[in-house]
């Protein structure tokens, strides 16, 4: 008996550990195909300074642009994000790569405003599923113990992407040829391999449904404490991607126009360093960090009013300090959000809590850029700025002084994976 039952305990040792691999490659691509989905949301922002002479528009037909995108990212979000708590994970992911491929064909064929606006439509739907789903799936493929690895890493793949994709297309833009084209050739490539990857996921989804379509109100959590402490986090990350709208929208008209920088790979960075500013906050912050009540919003205000000064100033070093400070802030509102939305959600409705999460995102870029793109057409750019830079401020600040729960309630530490 002594001879049988020692290869079976490494056969089962072997086979426990095979599994464990074989997860972390499956979480390692569903955060690969979230960082491609992500990168084609920016990919145009530094190219509007080139189609803008072309296609003869100006800063609000820009704002317009923009606000299309995050029009469709909420649409998508009510409609489809939370589908994939009862139709599968893996479904909406191959869904939100398709919905990329035909974006990626509009760019392509982009000769007027029509289409660019069409192309950004389906640009949003595929990041506002991509968004809700990965993050669920990463939840769930990190294993139970481990939702800091999977919060960490979902905020990396989202804001890191976003910002990737800037840098990328500035580049390109500065110093490839026909960069309004080379750019989403190689992004279309890239697709395909993500859409391997997402078949060699696995369901993590118990008994999948047939999917149905309907309108879901935002979900909440249960119980007042829970609700109010979600309530907080949505408002910090409306502002936080308020910032963002500004810096994706009408930056690099800002950069071009007031401090004269001509270079689209400077353009480009510049965005980039927003959200790459956002990801190393989210990466080298320890979770204690988390828990001070004034540290995001802090960053958030100081780097708000700092840009808007670099632009009054026509400072450009300004501009960059307080882009940094900005990014900071954002990354550490974003990062607390996704943990706390995470430790919140029922199991059986992680992409729901997850859509309701990103809709207060996303509802932070549209109503501020067309704000300030209807501003822009009647008062100097700069006050017009000022006064959005005002508006974000005031939500920052409420959400931080909004009641908090007990301190027995407060957002406990989790243990490192």
């Amino acid at each position: 008996m002594s001879k049988t039952s020692t290869p079976l305990r490494r056969r089962d040792k072997t086979s426990a550990t095979e599994v464990r691999q074989r997860g972390s490659r499956t979480f390692w691509l569903v955060a690969a195909v979230y960082v491609l989905a992500m990168l084609g949301g920016t990919l145009p922002v530094p190219l509007y300074l080139l189609w803008a002479p072309r296609m003869g528009f100006g800063p609000l037909t820009t704002t317009l642009i923009f606000a299309v995108y995050a029009i469709g990212v909420v649409v998508s979000l009510m409609l489809f994000a939370s589908m994939s708590d009862r139709s599968g994970r893996r479904p909406l992911l191959f869904a939100a790569l398709a919905l990329a491929a035909v974006s990626t064909v509009a760019f392509l064929l982009a000769d007027d405003v029509m289409v660019l606006l069409a192309a950004r439509l389906f640009s949003g739907l595929a990041t506002g599923i991509v968004t809700a789903t990965a993050t669920a799936a990463l939840e769930e493929l990190a294993g139970h113990g481990r939702t800091r690895r999977a919060t960490i890493t979902a905020t990396a793949a989202n804001l890191g992407g976003l910002g990737i994709g800037t840098l990328i297309a500035g580049l390109l833009a500065e110093f490839a040829p026909d960069p309004t084209s080379l750019v989403f050739w190689i992004y279309l490539i890239a697709l395909v391999p993500a859409v391997l990857a997402t078949a060699l996921v696995p369901e993590t989804v118990v008994q999948p449904r047939r999917p149905t379509l309907a309108v879901r109100r935002p979900t909440l959590p249960t119980g007042r404490a829970d609700r109010v402490l979600f309530l907080r986090v949505a408002a910090a990350v409306f502002a936080a991607f308020a910032v963002n709208a500004l810096f994706s929208s009408l930056v690099p008209d800002f950069l071009h126009g007031v401090l004269h920088v001509a270079s689209e790979a400077t353009v480009g960075g510049v965005v980039a360093l927003l959200f790459l500013s956002a990801l190393v906050a989210q990466l080298g912050a320890p979770a204690r960090w988390l828990e001070r009540r004034w540290l995001a919003p802090g960053f958030l205000v100081v780097g708000v009013a700092v840009f808007v000064a670099g632009l009054w100033t026509r400072s450009f070093p300004v501009f960059v300090v307080g882009t940094v400070l900005a990014g900071v802030g954002s990354g550490l509102a974003f990062r607390r959000g996704i943990a706390v939305t995470a430790r919140l959600a029922d199991p059986r409705r992680r992409a729901d809590l997850n859509a309701t999460y990103f809709l207060a995102a996303y509802a932070g870029t549209i109503v501020p850029t067309l704000a300030l793109g209807g501003l822009d057409q009647v008062l100097d750019a700069k006050l017009a700025t000022a006064i959005l830079a005002a508006f974000i401020i005031v939500i920052t600040v409420a959400a931080a002084v909004a009641p908090q729960r007990s301190p027995a309630r407060a957002v406990p530490r989790r243990p490192r994976s």
